[in-house]
């Protein structure tokens, strides 16, 4: 028998099967699985991490933070310095609506899943903007959600504590969708959303009032525009600099380790410099590695990517050296790089009767890419062995012993480690990790002193008693010393 008939049974088994996905069958499941895993991988993994106490002084900072709005308290959370209001690092109004969620659920479990659900809500937009907008087909819809899926900065984004502008990213990549839909009630929601997030995304939310304005939308291009700068540049420039040091561009624990004014002179009078800095090999491996997953083609659609660039110029060129700097640094880059990825991939396409075909070889190049990229680089690729994240060694449970000991109303010093599950109280401060304990420490107003040694340097056994020295003459006295788990617990009657 001739296996004509049967080829060609399959192949109208499959162009049946191909146009159920392209009438609504696709639509409706794929950015539904695609975002469902999501959502559940991120926040099985950022849990995991918190479980095993392996997040920082971030997620412990916002957590005393927001545990402080729902306990209807100013937000002064003493992980980012003494008197320093929650607003003035980076504007983040976003974070009174989470006060809400946080008097139901444990405060650090909740940011972690919000922030997930924020990522894995950027399918749906990603999808749309990719359907009714550029026109694709399924298959490169699907292509572009897999390879944002499968980025490694957005499990960086999940995984590496909280940060405000993580909740951004769905919402940049909707004023795209709703912008080019002219659907002006949810653009604005996006908007306002956006600017919650962190007043500095205003600049970029500014510049892509040039994009409306390119596709003929005057009124809408002029409104954004104007809102995105004044807001930006108004908190920033105005109103920052009446709350002090612990400026958004700069102080205790600033974004940037440079005011933005230093930044626009230095741009002016040496910009050899700043081309140095913008050049410099971690900068250049953080841009490869946003660009990687899609093969590089939002460098083709420099339209939709552009608005990004001023801004994510500002994030390179400074001096960041807290652990938020990947989120601050990345988060922007990311939503625009998926929305140039988008009109690139459709403008190296064929446009059909309604639809634009793109060669099946180019949308495999786009996911075996994301993938390759996802299993060498990914923080929960399978080589970290993500599945087994979550359990408590040791050293876990002394940590947690010895956080029940501590009244909730004393001053406490602890290690990163503890942050996380000493944040709900109104006194708390960070041991400085990057060094060994000596007698450094500000123990003048501290009741209580909490070391873990594998969040410190290697100590020796002379230092560590040293140390111990040191704190027993300052009044302390031990009240743990767990030298198998490496943990020790100072007190101050």
């Amino acid at each position: 028998m001739s296996e004509l008939p049967i080829q060609r049974r399959m192949s109208r088994r499959l162009v049946r099967f191909q146009a159920r996905l392209e009438a609504s069958l696709g639509d409706r499941w794929i950015p539904l699985i695609v975002s469902v895993s999501l959502i559940g991988v991120l926040v099985f993994t950022g849990l995991a991490r918190v479980n095993s106490l392996e997040s920082g002084r971030d997620l412990g900072g916002y957590s005393q933070a927001v545990w402080l709005l729902a306990e209807g308290k100013i937000p002064e959370a003493s992980l980012f310095g003494d008197g320093v209001h929650v607003l003035e690092l980076h504007w983040s109004f976003i974070l009174y609506p989470l006060a809400g969620l946080a008097t139901i659920f444990p405060t650090a479990e909740m940011l972690i899943v919000t922030q997930a659900v924020a990522l894995g809500m950027t399918v749906f937009t990603l999808w749309r903007l990719a359907r009714r907008i550029a026109n694709l087909r399924v298959g490169a819809a699907t292509a572009l959600v897999m390879a944002f899926a499968l980025h490694p900065a957005t499990h960086r984004l999940a995984v590496n504590d909280f940060h405000p502008e993580t909740m951004a990213v769905p919402c940049l990549v909707g004023l795209a969708y709703f912008g080019a839909a002219k659907r002006w009630v949810p653009y604005w929601i996006c908007v306002v959303l956006i600017l919650a997030c962190r007043a500095d995304l205003g600049l970029a939310v500014a510049l892509w009032g040039f994009v409306l304005l390119g596709d003929g939308e005057r009124r809408g291009g002029l409104w954004t525009l104007g809102v995105g700068s004044v807001w930006a540049l108004g908190l920033l420039l105005v109103v920052q600099p009446l709350f002090g040091e612990a400026s958004v561009f700069g102080g205790q624990y600033g974004a940037y380790g440079d005011s933005l004014g230093e930044v626009l002179v230095n741009a002016v009078t040496d910009p050899l410099t700043l081309l140095r800095d913008l050049t410099s090999a971690e900068n250049v491996a953080l841009l490869v590695g946003l660009l990687a997953p899609v093969i590089f083609l939002p460098l083709l659609s420099l339209r939709h990517l552009l608005p990004a660039v001023p801004l994510g110029a500002i994030y390179l060129i400074t001096d960041v050296d807290d652990s938020g700097a990947f989120a601050e640094r990345s988060a922007l880059l990311l939503a625009f790089v998926l929305i140039a990825a988008v009109f690139a991939v459709s403008r190296l396409g064929d446009m059909g009767v309604d639809r634009v075909f793109v060669d099946v070889r180019l949308l495999t190049t786009i996911v075996a890419a994301a993938g390759l990229v996802f299993i060498s680089a990914s923080p929960i690729s399978p080589y970290e062995r993500p599945w087994t994240w979550g359990d408590q060694d040791p050293t876990d449970l002394a940590v947690l012993a010895a956080t029940e000991q501590l009244p909730p109303d004393i001053a406490i010093r602890a290690s990163s480690s503890a942050l996380t599950p000493l944040s709900g109280r109104f006194w708390l401060y960070a041991l400085d990790d990057s060094r060994r304990p000596d007698a450094a420490f500000d123990l003048a107003n501290t009741r209580a002193l909490l070391v873990v040694d594998r969040d410190l340097p290697a100590v020796t056994a002379e230092e560590r008693q040293a140390f111990i020295d040191v704190a027993t003459n300052a009044g302390f006295e031990v009240r743990i010393d767990d030298r198998e788990n490496g943990v020790t617990l100072y007190f101050r009657p």
